[in-house]
């Protein structure tokens, strides 16, 4: 099965991390028939436990510098949340992924296919070499069990996106690679469930502050809990779920008080107890290109997305309620009195009485006129806002090369979670100290008021209520479009025009609309339109990429592609 003709450097560089050792060790060949470590041999290689350690580190090799199309990548992860509604990307790319537009041909999607299955096949090949490697059975239990939760976790991506997809739980020869069938996607879940489940049983808790990044039995209950969440198998995950919390291995950081959101982002955030799983990077060594695009020109970025005012609209305000319903929310002046979360994930403009975002020593501005830095229709998919979350003021050069950290998984997740499901599953289990244990302490953190189960009186008010808090607690974090591809929302989500930044009628204001037909479009609010989307029915899964169907006459295509 032919995925990409892509060739990778064959090596074996040890990196010595702070966190978990990084090693690349592939071979130049289709993906799902590389055998990584081949050129080395596997005959002369798999002789001791450093050997499999090695290789280890070698599965734990994420996408790195200027490669972004991954389900585990910074960039990866946010294209995510983007094509969910979240945002868009300068040149449509998130857009295209979730559209009425999107084809088979589409090259993000192709490789977010292509890295998966070398991501996999090396876990394969680990899986077969290490059984009959020379080490401490029990350690080498263990590691199987890292591996098998590195190939759900890609297994799981594939199969809600795509639906059917191949399942090579070995390493494969080209021929075989190439004549593969699908596998139905229940059966595809069945298997990452069987392999989840048996690591809880094998993973140790937690690890040394030097092995930051590695799968413990926590992080496969939170991908195991997904994989629920996504069968809509409330019951299941509320349990799981559960024994994280019961752990005690975790919680919500608050080391930073007010700011604790905005720092659990940037770099040391990787150290905190809130943090179950993340994709870690070496300062000069192993790092990622993510803040070339995502900070906003005036600071030497990119200013590649643009996250839409409908986000920015969910943000509470500091009385704990929505804009619907706030007392203290004034349309004309939209950014005060708002939740510290969104000043610590937008750099907004200047306007009313909030004076910008100010970030190292400047003032983000969108309304300095037309060919200004980030101007807010400079771009066809520009719209004045600029995403701020994971942006560390420490870096302020080499924006291409940075080592700041990124969540994958985090313990707000399992709070928000759990309730969910207890909500979905339970209702009646619904109580005040389940909204304080959960989402009431997430709130807590941003000086947000309690929630009070007087005033959720039904499920959907529970429902409606998580909903809104984890679009904005985990905004920018992969997985927007998880949540409302399996909430059946898409439809109603992603079939509108999007809006930006308020402007003004006034020629004497900052924001002014324009005159004429150079007058910038905006809706019955004054917010900038600029970006018309459309998602139908057939867009609930990724069409399989062209070029693998070219390949394997027995793969077959989703339908509506």
């Amino acid at each position: 099965m032919k995925l990409i003709n892509k060739k990778i450097v064959t090596m074996f560089i040890v990196v010595i991390m702070t966190n978990i050792l990084m090693v690349e060790m592939s071979s130049c060949s289709d993906l799902l028939d590389k055998n990584p470590p081949s050129e080395i041999s596997n005959s002369n290689f798999w002789k001791s436990e450093s050997d499999a350690k090695l290789a280890l580190v070698g599965c734990y090799r994420y996408e790195s510098g200027w490669s972004h199309d991954d389900f585990l990548t910074p960039q990866g992860l946010l294209y995510l949340d983007l094509a969910g509604g979240n945002g868009t990307e300068k040149e449509g790319f998130t857009t295209l992924m979730a559209s009425s537009n999107t084809v088979a041909t589409n090259s993000n999607i192709r490789y977010y296919w292509a890295n998966a299955y070398a991501h996999i096949t090396r876990d394969n090949n680990f899986l077969l070499n290490i059984e009959n490697c020379p080490m401490d059975e029990s350690i080498k239990k263990a590691w199987m069990a890292e591996v098998k939760c590195l190939r759900a976790y890609y297994l799981f991506s594939l199969a809600f996106y795509f639906k059917d997809v191949p399942m090579p739980l070995v390493p494969l020869t080209i021929d075989e690679a190439n004549n593969i069938e699908q596998t139905p996607q229940a059966s595809v879940y069945s298997q990452v469930e069987k392999d989840l489940k048996e690591a809880i049983q094998v993973l140790p808790s937690k690890y040394s502050s030097d092995d930051l990044g590695r799968y413990t039995s926590g992080a496969a209950c939170v991908l195991l809990s997904r994989l629920y969440l996504a069968q809509n198998r409330y019951a299941d995950a509320a349990d799981i779920l559960r024994k994280v919390i019961d752990s005690n291995c975790y919680k919500i950081d608050k080391s930073n008080g007010i700011d604790s959101y905005e720092k659990l982002f940037q770099i040391g955030g990787e150290k905190s107890p809130e943090i179950i799983l993340g994709i870690n990077y070496v300062k000069d060594k192993y790092t990622t290109s993510r803040y070339q695009y995502l900070y906003p020109e005036c600071y030497g970025g990119w200013h590649q997305f643009a996250p839409y005012n409908e986000l920015i609209k969910e943000y509470f305000c500091t009385d704990g309620n929505g804009i619907e319903t706030s007392t203290v929310y004034n349309d004309k002046d939209p950014y005060i009195n708002r939740d510290p979360r969104l000043y610590a994930s937008i750099f907004l403009p200047p306007l009313g009485t909030y004076p910008g975002t100010m970030y190292n020593g400047a003032t983000y501005n969108c309304f300095k006129g037309p060919n200004s830095s980030d101007f807010y229709n400079k771009y066809t998919l520009f719209d004045g806002y600029c995403p701020k979350k994971g942006c560390d003021p420490s870096i302020i050069s080499n924006l291409g090369s940075t080592y700041t950290y990124t969540p994958v998984m985090r313990y707000a997740e399992v709070l928000l979670s759990y309730l969910e499901a207890l909500n979905e599953s339970n209702p009646n289990s619904v109580t005040q100290s389940i909204l304080d244990l959960t989402i009431n302490d997430i709130r807590n953190r941003v000086n947000l008021p309690a929630l009070k189960i007087e005033k959720l009186k039904s499920q959907e008010a529970v429902r409606k209520a998580v909903r809104k808090e984890r679009r904005v607690e985990l905004a920018f974090e992969g997985l927007r479009y998880f949540d409302i591809l399996r909430w059946d929302i898409a439809k109603d989500e992603l079939n509108h025009t999007f809006t930006g930044v308020k402007l003004s009628n006034d020629p004497n204001a900052i924001n002014y609309i324009g005159n004429g037909s150079s007058a910038s479009p905006v809706d019955k609010d004054m917010y900038y339109k600029f970006e018309s989307r459309t998602w139908t029915t057939h867009n609930r899964y990724f069409p399989i990429p062209q070029n693998d169907l070219n390949v394997d006459k027995k793969l077959k295509q989703n339908e509506g592609y």
